[in-house]
């Protein structure tokens, strides 16, 4: 009797004192996916007409992480949420600035040692439920095109895209966000190549001689 009730005390008294009680072993973290862009489409990119020094994106406080953020607008409107089982490979900043050089290289522009900064601001990229069945991506952002050496602002414009998500989960919301960047590079590409061919008729302020060649 007492043999059998040390046994199976025995093994308790080991999981308690021994390993610190067995409850609080931790566990294998669950595995999640992680999402990148995936290859862009390169119909937006294009050489520029003048030189860019430098082309970062600069984002939102609340976008600094690399968790996929989602808001149910149909109920909670001002609460932003993320997937637990879905993560961006880096921050969404740092993906959308890796796709705009990208499309610059694509189209022959690459960054030069000299020229004007052209500085995005991200300030919304998040899918948002309309109800439980239907999702959209958003992405809004602000580009700034600066001066030489002064920063001295040169240009500015606000871009906005909204794209339907072809499910209403986190991969519809990747699919939706990709289709939103994709037309952000488009717009913003358009953009610049608008404003020097505006400013093209006043030589000593085109961005050609204000950025270089």
């Amino acid at each position: 009797m007492a043999r059998t009730l040390l046994s199976r005390i025995l093994p308790a008294a080991i999981c308690l004192f021994g390993l610190g009680a067995c409850g609080s072993v931790p566990k294998a973290a669950p595995g999640y996916a992680v999402h990148d862009f995936g290859p862009l489409s390169e119909a937006s990119a294009r050489p520029l007409a003048f030189s860019l020094r430098t082309a970062e994106v600069v984002p939102a406080p609340w976008l600094a992480s690399t968790g996929m953020q989602y808001r149910l607008a149909y109920a909670q409107p001002t609460r932003r949420l993320v997937f637990v089982e879905n993560r961006w490979a880096a921050q969404p900043g740092q993906l959308v600035e890796l796709a705009i050089k990208r499309g610059m290289k694509a189209g022959d522009s690459a960054l030069a040692t000299t020229g004007c900064r052209l500085r995005v601001d991200l300030d919304e990229f998040v899918q948002v439920f309309d109800s439980e069945g239907v999702s959209r991506g958003v992405v809004e952002a602000r580009a700034f095109l600066l001066a030489p050496r002064s920063d001295q602002l040169i240009a500015t414009r606000s871009f906005s895209a909204t794209h339907p998500a072809p499910s209403p989960n986190a991969v519809g919301g990747v699919v939706a966000l990709r289709e939103g960047v994709e037309q952000l590079e488009r717009e913003l590409f358009g953009w610049l190549d608008a404003l020097a061919a505006e400013r093209a008729a006043r030589p000593s302020d085109s961005l050609r001689s204000r950025c270089g060649a």
